[in-house]
């Protein structure tokens, strides 16, 4: 997942410099709030996997942007993925639980 994540993120910082521009979070919070927008519309649709799985990563571009506009450093970024990785891979049903809101939380 690092390479294919490093390379999006890669993909998007090429993108902004090749239209000469730099992430600004009110343009691209809208931008990322489309998206999610779009992505739940696919979903609820639900028929077409193919535009569901392009939405969603419009969803990951865009929320790299969020992060770029924030100054992040990618790097973090990544090793933030790895540590929810291995958060998610410990969760346990003797850990966790569904709560009353449909969300895997600790017990």
């Amino acid at each position: 997942m690092a390479d294919t994540l490093r390379d999006l993120i890669q993909s998007t910082q090429a993108l902004y410099e090749r239209f000469g521009q730099t992430p600004q979070h009110s343009i691209v919070k809208r931008v990322f709030e489309e998206e999610v927008a779009e992505l739940i519309e696919a979903t609820e649709e639900g028929l077409d996997h193919q535009h569901i799985a392009e939405e969603a990563a419009d969803v990951f571009v865009t929320a790299i942007g969020m992060c770029l506009a924030a100054g992040l450093d990618t790097e973090l970024l990544i090793r933030q993925a790895h540590a929810v990785i291995a958060k998610n891979n410990a969760k346990t049903h003797e850990t966790h639980a569904i709560n009353e809101y449909g969300k895997i939380a600790r017990r």
